[in-house]
């Protein structure tokens, strides 16, 4: 069994699967590119919304990336 999924957030067809099967998903930051700010997307299991959020904050705890910010900014 898989507890999450963690894939890109744009350019493949995760994020439309989950919007069809109706799993939980968190899209969160995950650094830069080209001085623009890219994401993540963290997905669960179905009615696994408790388990999916505490992992979400877990990671982003351990990354830092929603503290960092554009270069300007």
């Amino acid at each position: 069994e898989i507890d999450v999924y963690i894939h890109p957030s744009w350019g493949n067809t995760s994020l439309s699967i989950t919007n069809l099967t109706g799993h939980p998903c968190v899209v969160m930051p995950n650094g830069f590119r080209n001085g623009r700010p890219t994401s993540i997307s963290i997905t669960g299991q179905l009615f696994g919304e408790a388990e999916l959020l505490s992992f979400s904050k877990y990671f982003q705890d351990l990354m830092g990336w929603h503290l960092k910010h554009p270069e300007g900014f």
